[in-house]
């Protein structure tokens, strides 16, 4: 895979270097890094966590909707966005975005900020990055930073707001204008609400419910705490890890990804391996 990236320009095959990266080195336990702790630092915004209160989903079924998270992405990054599942896939939400909107008239707004699309793109697009580097380990490399800010610029604008289309308006320039545009939308003043809390900690026991065997939930819940960040979890009203607890958690983290280093990659697409593992509870009704 490594000889394969290297081959690639970047400016030209960004969309080819996403889906290789994703479909054959990303394990499906990265995928769900990706979908809950990021999902907890998007509803950040009071209105954001009241929309996802409001349709439940995260609370009542949880693993439907860890499925269809899988689906958006796997459509997004390894099909990719010329594609017609990614197409159809950017389509689909923004019906649902729609749909929502329609049905929140007491939620006014839910669906029109610029920022609340970007910041959500911005975090897909640097998750892996930013977790291996917050671990003392060397980041993404700087071809596939590009081929990951074209990806997060190119899926933005096949969205829509409630007033209307993306296409329009302005994207980070680059990946440092990602990250800074990140930085100061966590730095901005939020507050604590009930719906919040409810929502985070379903996310985070479905996590840890996931991915770990009973006697270990506790530590799955902190690994949760870890990859959403200290002030997320504050703010949620989720708690926090002892110095000594976050310590293990690093040092979990850090182990299994360079155990990742040295596997080969993975053979079959993510795609097919989230069909093979899929969580019987997770099938529709």
């Amino acid at each position: 895979m490594d000889r394969e990236l290297a081959r690639m320009d970047p400016e030209r095959d960004w969309e080819r270097m996403v889906s290789l990266y994703v479909g054959h080195r990303v394990p499906e336990f990265g995928l769900a890094m990706m979908i809950y702790p990021g999902t907890m630092r998007m509803m950040q915004p009071s209105a954001t966590a009241a929309t996802l209160a409001h349709t439940s989903k995260l609370e009542t079924r949880p693993h439907r909707r860890f499925h269809d998270g899988n689906a958006f992405l796997t459509a997004w990054m390894v099909d990719g966005l010329s594609s017609p599942a990614g197409r159809e896939a950017a389509e689909r939400l923004n019906r649902i975005h729609r749909a929502v909107d329609r049905g929140t008239p007491h939620l006014p707004g839910n669906f029109d900020g610029v920022d609340d699309f970007v910041y959500p793109l911005v975090l897909l697009a640097t998750s892996g990055d930013r977790l291996r580097t917050s671990l003392g380990l060397p980041g993404i490399g700087e071809p596939m930073k590009t081929a990951w800010h074209h990806w997060a610029r190119a899926l933005f604008r096949l969205l829509e707001r409630s007033s209307g289309p993306l296409a329009d308006e302005a994207f980070p320039e680059d990946w440092d204008a990602m990250n800074e545009f990140a930085a100061k939308f966590d730095a901005r003043p939020y507050q604590r609400t009930e719906a919040g809390r409810r929502v985070a900690t379903a996310m985070m026991d479905f996590f840890a419910e996931r991915w770990f065997p009973a006697p270990l939930r506790p530590f799955g819940r902190d690994v949760t705490r870890y990859l959403a960040g200290e002030r997320v979890c504050r703010l949620h009203g989720i708690g926090w890890m002892t110095a000594r607890r976050e310590r293990v958690v690093r040092i979990f983290l850090r182990s299994a990804l360079r155990a990742q280093g040295l596997l080969p990659d993975y053979r079959t697409p993510l795609p097919e391996r989230l069909r093979r593992n899929r969580h019987p509870r997770s099938s529709p009704a």
